[in-house]
């Protein structure tokens, strides 16, 4: 079902309200080496990023990470 243009105004005007967008510049083959980690977990980078990112500050609602995949390579984000 195709999504509405009602609900894409009010999608877009709640993510201006209240989302934010972080990155960071990393290597394209590291970062396509990512993205098959993480689809090998069977979760996209922007869910694993996401997820580190609630893990760090205390915020993570109790959802399990993928198999093998919370909190690895804890400590390298800047590397």
């Amino acid at each position: 079902m195709a999504v509405s243009e009602a609900q894409k105004r009010a999608s877009n005007k709640y993510n201006r309200e209240h989302m934010a967008t972080l990155g960071c510049k990393v290597k394209k083959e590291h970062a396509e080496r990512f993205k098959q980690y993480a689809a090998e977990k069977g979760t996209t980078s922007n869910a694993m990023l996401s997820r580190y990112v609630l893990d760090c500050i205390g915020e993570n609602d109790g959802k399990p990470a993928p198999d093998g995949a919370e909190r690895e390579g804890k400590g390298n984000a800047d590397t």
